[in-house]
């Protein structure tokens, strides 16, 4: 049987030390590299010819993203899989942005680490539950974003006149204040109204001030 040959980078000596010992009792892998950083283990993949590497984030002269980045650049057919205490939306999407096929908390349990190095070397991607549901209440949140419509934006000369309304003038005395004519203000006013959904003077001012625009 051939075995799937894995490297691991992690710069807790002790954690390192229970991967290889749990990995080594599994008949079909065998690891053949431990790093304390991702520098040590990308400089030695082309010795150690790994199958998947299991990598940390936070680590010393290259970190988990530096590493899986350059792994991606150099050999990108070796899939990466970070295996992190950190459970939050920005790392994860970091790692996955880097190009990462798995991540896995370091809570996870044996049966699931193994699970998810199996998964990884066939091609398909590997996410733990707590993981899974932080990316998707991420992309539900981005959606939600998306789908509220954009709040209308007034240019400089509108707030200008509409601040110039705020202090009860005319169309005429904004007219001679601003060296325009009045029917261009008359345009700018229904134009506010229009983009703000306000039907009075009124209501476009009381918009204006919620919203801290005059």
């Amino acid at each position: 049987m051939t075995k799937l040959r894995i490297v691991v980078a992690d710069d807790h000596h002790i954690l390192l030390d229970g991967l290889k010992a749990l990995l080594q009792k599994q008949k079909d892998m065998e690891v053949v590299g431990l790093y304390s950083n991702g520098a040590e283990l990308f400089d030695d993949i082309p010795n150690a010819n790994p199958d998947i590497a299991l990598v940390d984030i936070n680590m010393p002269d290259m970190n988990g993203q530096e590493l899986t980045l350059k792994i991606k650049e150099f050999y990108p057919s070796l899939p990466v899989v970070t295996l992190s205490m950190y459970d939050d939306a920005t790392h994860i999407m970091e790692m996955i942005e880097a190009g990462v096929s798995g991540y896995l908390l370091k809570n996870v349990n044996d049966k699931e680490l193994l699970e998810a190095v199996r998964t990884v070397v066939q091609g398909k991607m590997y996410f733990s539950s707590e993981v899974s549901e932080t990316i998707t209440s991420l992309v539900v949140r981005q959606q939600k974003k998306l789908d509220q419509p954009e709040e209308p934006r007034l240019t400089g000369r509108e707030i200008e006149i509409l601040k110039l309304i705020a202090e009860e003038m005319s169309n005429a005395e904004i007219a001679d204040a601003l060296f325009i004519s009045e029917r261009t203000v008359e345009t700018h006013r229904k134009n506010m109204l229009r983009k703000t959904n306000n039907k009075t003077i009124v209501g476009l001012l009381k918009y204006a001030l919620e919203r801290q625009i005059i």
